[in-house]
């Protein structure tokens, strides 16, 4: 039973503690000015020859010049409308997946884009779907060293503001397989990133959530702890009806091995009956074990 108990323990989901699980369910919302942004300088230097960027993405208003969420030192370029998915500085998809960009505005949406020295290919997925891909030249890195602006292509930049909001921004060192994109967003705005993920994840939203921020950058609740709370809930049902489920299988196979010794004894009483046998004697064959009780009754 103790050890039923435990395996129940065991393969609950871990709770969380501490301020970066509180800040992981937060979002953020951009006002629409030129000055409503977050730039900073991250160490690219682990994702130079590999990376994948996902976030959610609401954008809240239409502008024909494309607003960026999304800026890094003009080698990476994502725009809200998927107008722009810029990788090394070029322009070869500008404005040939807009169509595929199918999320009403004022909805959550989720982006990622990846991309490796080795496959050469930059591949853009929206809500896990593959859209988009374009070929790199051969030997072109990523360039570190450069800053990342959320809520804008440059600081104080007119045209490209974004004024939307962000949530769960988050760049990996390696190229995401599609599978991986697809399972980043199977539950929703509140999916969380896979444990398998977190090695590679350098990028981490909980760490961009305590930058300084630029004009009104604001924090708002997503409502997620709410819905893990209850999906911990309907996984503890889960675990606690399989673990009954268990424990009647343990309880039958208990009682047939329990009327198997019973025979076996019976057995043996019949084998022994009229003998003389000494205390001694009943001793050993009671520690006898089921390979040596066979033999003696074959013999």
């Amino acid at each position: 039973m103790f050890m039923l108990l435990l395996a129940v323990l065991c393969v609950l989901p871990e709770s969380s503690t501490g301020d970066t699980r509180t800040q992981s369910l937060i979002a953020l919302r951009f006002n629409n000015d030129v000055n409503s942004y977050i730039s900073f300088n991250p160490d690219m230097s682990q994702m130079t020859q590999s990376f994948s960027i996902c976030l959610w993405i609401k954008k809240l208003r239409f502008h024909r010049v494309n607003p960026c969420p999304f800026s890094y030192s003009g080698e990476i370029l994502i725009g809200d409308n998927g107008y722009y998915n810029r990788l090394f500085g070029s322009s070869s998809l500008d404005g040939q997946l807009t169509s595929k960009f199918t999320t009403p505005q004022g909805s959550w949406y989720f982006y990622c884009s990846t991309w490796s020295l080795a496959s050469r290919t930059f591949r853009i997925y929206h809500n896990g779907e593959l859209i988009g891909t374009q070929t790199t030249p051969s030997g072109r890195t990523l360039e570190a060293g450069g800053p990342l602006v959320l809520g804008n292509y440059l600081p104080n930049f007119f045209w490209h503001r974004f004024g939307g909001e962000m949530y769960n921004l988050n760049m990996f060192s390696r190229e995401l397989t599609a599978s991986e994109v697809a399972s980043l967003s199977e539950n929703g705005l509140c999916t969380l990133i896979p444990e398998s993920l977190e090695d590679y994840r350098k990028i981490k939203w909980e760490e961009i959530l305590k930058l300084s921020r630029s004009g009104t950058v604001q924090d708002f609740d997503t409502g997620c702890e709410l819905l893990q709370e209850l999906s911990l809930n309907r996984t503890l049902e889960e675990v606690l009806d399989n673990t009954k489920i268990e424990l009647e299988k343990t309880k039958i196979e208990l009682e047939e091995t329990k009327a198997d010794l019973m025979n076996v004894w019976d057995i043996i009483n019949s084998r022994l009956f009229g003998m003389r046998i000494t205390d001694k004697q009943i001793k050993l064959i009671k520690e006898l074990d089921d390979e040596e009780i066979e033999t003696c009754l074959d013999s």
